[in-house]
């Protein structure tokens, strides 16, 4: 019989099927996972977190015996800046630790990563977290220095600065965002339109009139063109500087180029000339509108009863609600009626205003915040201020809450009258209900002081104002100067006028204040003095005319000095 000898596998093979053993336990993996991690080198546990968030292994990270810090943040996105989803999830990670938080070079790593990525929700979130830490301009432009550092080192795509343009100018931070509209072309990035539009529109939106004419021209200089949308920012930002002739040609060049102008742009124009007081001028717009076959709404109507308003001809106002009431299209709303009772409020008019109010909530429409501080105005202005107490009481009634325009004017009602204590108590109230108070609430309850003639209560209530860190403006100044002159404590007065230039506030205000009421003592040669250095201060004197100094050498008896001085 043949003798059959027994083969050995190969040590590969036996490997393999021997039960004993299997491949978690191999040699070389069973070495790696004993070895003591606590030791591991920086770039060998860079390298292991990486690889392990490569393999989706997030729990496994989170279970390594590892310190956060800036340096190891910083390398790991770095290594992992091709793989987004694995960056994301390393910095999310990085972000819930207790004692550690990401630092701004490492969110602008992740936003380049993101961005890279077409992930630009994340991307858009992230830098919103960014910008809300850094809000000073110097911490914003440092963001920007950062993103640039990181593009030229990882080369990918520019998109994060248009989207870092618009996160500014969302938030309003014009500084940082004109900064970073200047210094993309640096990167070889033209700004977006939509991010164009959206820092025109910040800029408009904070006063900054100037540096909107400038960007408009860098956009056009640059090749941006604009859209609808640009053109109606611009005519805005035309009629907000009282240029509206210069708006209507501006829509004029843009119709030429084909953009027509929409209802938004002829409601720009319309609100321009109505701030002008220029009725002529609005019912130009609403004949040009007919022509272009663009239709009223509410809002147009709205426009022009409060053009009718401001030039106090309220009659012709409720014909024009009464005109929108008439249009089966059209329905009336809060704002409309809140406009006219506006009117009729500023025109002492309130047995009108309580008609047209009552009129509204009849139609189910309610009350709102603006037709109740209109309707205290009206009261406070006619001396009912009980009334506007009244009105402020039962506001819970309309679900509604004072706010400190409310309060500021009832209490500077209740000063009118000359009941400062009524006053104070107010301001308390307001405190109670947990509205601050500001320094339009201080300068009231200071100017009823000395409006009573308690000027020492007056400058005990302005160093309680200093003590408590209100910031004072020239209002405060102007008020407290005027209680001294009004005191004919022309020292103090003279002292505190020192204050004023030296921190800045030598405005026309406090100017005015000091200049007439020495001239009015007859302190002529104070009154001079305060004039020549307002002129070395380099303000503008223009329209002050030297007829309070000659009643105040006249006063003084001073006649022949003011020949010389003439």
């Amino acid at each position: 019989m043949r003798k059959i000898t027994a083969v050995k596998a190969p040590p590969s093979l036996s490997f393999v099927f021997n039960p004993k053993h299997s491949i978690h336990t191999s040699p070389s993996l069973y070495q790696w996972k004993l070895r003591d991690e606590s030791k591991l080198t920086r770039p060998e546990l860079v390298d292991r977190i990486c690889r392990l968030l490569v393999l989706r292994r997030l729990a496994a990270v989170e279970s390594l015996p590892f310190a956060f810090s800036d340096g190891l943040v910083d390398a790991v996105l770095r290594k992992l800046r091709l793989n987004p989803k694995a960056s994301i999830q390393f910095f999310e990670l990085a972000s819930r630790q207790q004692n550690y938080r990401p630092n701004v070079k490492a969110y602008c790593k992740i936003v380049h990563i993101m961005a890279r990525g077409r992930m630009f929700d994340e991307t858009r979130s992230f830098l919103n977290e960014l910008v809300g830490f850094c809000e000073s301009k110097r911490a914003g432009f440092m963001i920007w220095d950062e993103l640039v550092r990181v593009y030229r080192e990882f080369s990918f795509s520019p998109t994060v600065f248009d989207m870092i343009l618009k996160v500014y100018a969302k938030k309003g931070m014009t500084k940082n965002a004109l900064y970073v509209f200047d210094n993309m072309g640096k990167c070889g990035r033209v700004p977006s339109l939509q991010s164009c539009n959206s820092l025109l529109n910040c800029l408009v939106k904070s006063g900054e009139l100037h540096s909107v004419f400038c960007v408009y021209d860098q956009m056009i200089r640059v090749g941006i063109v604009p859209d609808v949308y640009t053109c109606t920012i611009m005519v805005g930002a035309y009629c907000r500087d009282s240029k509206v002739g210069k708006a209507v040609e501006f829509v004029k060049e843009m119709g030429d180029l084909g953009f027509e102008p929409n209802l938004v742009t002829y409601h720009c124009l319309i609100n321009g000339y109505v701030e002008l007081g220029d009725v002529n001028g609005v019912e130009t717009m609403l004949e040009l509108m007919d022509q272009k076959g663009v239709s009223m709404n509410v809002v147009t109507y709205t426009l022009v009863i409060k053009g009718y308003c401001k030039l106090c001809k309220v009659d012709e106002a409720e014909k024009v609600l009464r005109a929108m009431k008439e249009e089966a299209s059209l329905t009336v709303d809060e704002h409309a009626y809140g406009v006219l009772i506006d009117g009729y409020c500023r025109n002492g008019r309130m047995d009108d205003a309580l008609r047209i109010k009552d009129e509204m909530l009849g139609l189910g429409l309610k009350m709102n915040l603006f037709i109740c501080n209109s309707m205290i105005n009206g009261y406070c202005k006619l001396g009912r201020v009980q009334e506007a107490e009244g009105l402020v009481i039962s506001m819970s009634s309309w679900k509604l809450k004072p706010d400190s325009y409310s309060y500021n004017t009832l209490i500077d009602g209740y000063c009118r009258k000359g009941h400062t204590i009524e006053a104070f108590n107010i301001c308390d109230k307001m405190i109670e209900e947990g509205i601050e108070s500001t320094v339009v609430t201080y300068n009231t309850l200071l100017k009823g002081l000395c409006r009573r003639g308690a000027f020492d209560d007056a400058f005990d209530f302005w160093h309680l104002m200093l003590k408590r860190g209100v910031a004072v403006n020239e209002v405060s100044y102007s008020i407290i100067l005027d209680g001294f002159l009004k005191m004919e404590n022309v020292e103090s007065a003279l002292t505190m006028w020192k204050h004023v230039v030296t921190r800045g506030f030598a405005t026309r205000i406090t100017f005015n204040t000091m200049y007439n009421g020495l001239c009015k003592m007859g302190k002529t040669i104070e009154a001079e003095e305060v004039f020549e250095k307002m002129k070395e201060l380099g303000s503008s004197l223009d329209g002050i005319s030297p007829r309070n100094l000659v009643d105040g050498y006249c006063k003084a008896k001073h006649m022949d000095s003011y020949t010389l001085w003439g």
